[in-house]
């Protein structure tokens, strides 16, 4: 353990709502790195398909608020599901070995998930924090 930084600021879109799904993915990916680390397949298995869930529950809210601001989401579609096809890969990865918690080298794949969230926030997100810097942006989406 000890390979995830802490959620920071810098990861913020600027936007409550989905700097809060951000937060909470973040969250979800180092209770995946604790479970590797107590050897605790049940944790284990049962963040990964909470990351999973929550992946798309965030996809969904992102896409209801570039919906109300007008904002193409047709590009950022296709990266969220670069991301989801990425974390799919990893969790295959990570949860492959039958009722065994993983050794330290599948790690690496925690620490790969992170950096794909983080650069899903920082460089795929960059149009629509642009366009979220230049609107009020403190809504609930329907």
């Amino acid at each position: 353990m000890g390979c995830i930084l802490p959620f920071s600021k810098k990861l913020s879109v600027g936007n409550r709502i989905l700097d809060s799904e951000h937060a909470k993915l973040h969250s979800l990916i180092k209770e995946v790195d604790r479970a590797i680390a107590a050897r605790d397949f049940a944790a284990l298995t049962e963040m990964v398909e909470l990351i999973e869930e929550n992946l798309c529950v965030y996809f969904s809210v992102e896409e209801k608020i570039a919906q109300a601001l007008n904002f193409d989401f047709s590009q950022h579609r296709l990266a969220h599901q670069d991301l989801l096809r990425e974390f799919q890969r990893m969790k295959d990865e990570i949860t492959v070995q039958n009722d065994a918690v993983p050794k330290s080298g599948e790690k690496s794949c925690i620490k790969n998930l992170m950096d794909c969230l983080i650069l899903h926030v920082q460089e795929d997100s960059k149009p629509l924090k642009i366009l979220l810097d230049t609107n009020f942006y403190d809504f609930k989406p329907n």
